[in-house]
């Protein structure tokens, strides 16, 4: 099958193995060093879930300048996240509370970690850069060209897009790196091409995986969260 074909299936082959466990990052280039991670965990894709364990401050790294500047002792702490469909849980002491709580059947916000599986719905052109090894597995690497209109029509619940120009939207930068079965174990997609771009990074594994996750059922103000 050639490059364009199966980076162009690759988003829909993933979301049906299930599960996996996945990497998140927001990184200065497509392959991300460990201080830009932000969360990593486990996704249902039929269900829409993720449950991570998310770096507080944006990024391990941009978390430790801070926490040496301010020193802060337990902020930079990995928190517990569910993110469900459109909708972010996150869990303070015994409590949760919400973010950009409504309707849950809506698009994933930009900052869920599985944006970018979403984004690679809409792969279009595709050149493949060779062969690298992601998290163990030999994987093609593939330099992609993203339609976030495509993707938003793909999808059931539409894609949410990033601050931008509207026509970059038809162009956004992104690489895949898929393995021998055509499933996605990284996908970076370029959402700040700027002086300082950034890159929104998925890595995923294991897939197939038990994934048990269950939204909470009451969820508190963030103000009564955190008092």
């Amino acid at each position: 099958m050639a490059s364009a074909d199966l980076v162009a299936s690759a988003a829909a082959r993933t979301v049906a193995a299930g599960s996996a466990r996945l990497f998140s990052a927001w990184s200065s280039s497509p392959v991300p060093e460990d201080a830009d991670r932000r969360c990593e965990g486990v996704a249902d894709f039929a269900a829409r879930h993720a449950l991570v364990r998310q770096v507080p401050l944006g990024t391990a790294g941009l978390a430790a300048k801070l926490l040496e500047r301010l020193e802060g002792e337990g902020l930079g702490e990995p928190q517990e996240m569910i993110y469900d469909g459109a909708n972010a849980y996150l869990h303070v002491g015994s409590k949760w509370t919400g973010f950009f709580i409504g309707d849950r059947d809506g698009p994933r916000m930009v900052n869920d970690p599985l944006w970018p599986l979403d984004a690679l719905f809409g792969a279009g052109d595709a050149v493949e850069l060779g062969t690298d090894v992601v998290r163990g597995v030999p994987a093609s690497h593939c330099r992609v060209t993203i339609d976030l209109a495509r993707a938003d029509a793909a999808l059931q619940a539409g894609v949410t897009v990033p601050a931008g120009p509207y026509r970059a939207l038809s162009q956004m930068r992104a690489e895949a790196w898929l393995d021998a079965a055509g499933l996605a174990r990284r996908i970076a997609v370029l959402t700040e091409a700027d002086a300082d771009p950034i890159w929104s990074v998925l890595e995923l594994w294991d897939f197939g995986v038990a994934a048990d996750i269950v939204p909470p059922a009451e969820v508190v103000p963030p103000r009564e969260a955190y008092s």
